[in-house]
């Protein structure tokens, strides 16, 4: 069975421009809502509530995955885990993934319904 990953991408996409619709929103209100008070700063709109988002994630979080470097990490984790398995477990191991990512089953044997 083949994905449809058109759709999917849509789906991801929709998803990601909901994400930041909300979050701009929480954002501003809590702004607005507490700094002005406290600090006599000024009050913010959706887009600059946006933009400073952004900001303090380049600035503290990088691009996810533990920060700047992470996937590297990951895959570090993950060279080491296979390079400690026996040559039947590696297979085995290989051969799961592929019939993962292929979407023709768990592992287990069944085959996926979506």
């Amino acid at each position: 069975m083949k994905r449809d990953w058109g759709f999917t991408a849509a789906k991801m996409a929709l998803l990601g421009v909901a994400i930041i619709l909300v979050t701009g929103v929480v954002v501003m209100f809590l702004w607005n809502a507490l700094v002005p008070e406290i600090f006599g700063g000024p009050q913010l709109t959706w887009i600059q509530a946006v933009g400073l988002l952004i900001l303090v994630r380049i600035l503290a979080g990088g691009r996810g995955h533990g920060g700047f470097g992470g996937r590297r990490r990951w895959r570090e984790r993950w060279k080491h885990k296979v390079a400690n398995m026996s040559p039947e477990q590696r297979e085995k191991w290989r051969a799961e993934f592929d019939r993962h990512c292929r979407g023709e089953g768990d592992g287990d044997g069944e085959r996926q319904t979506r």
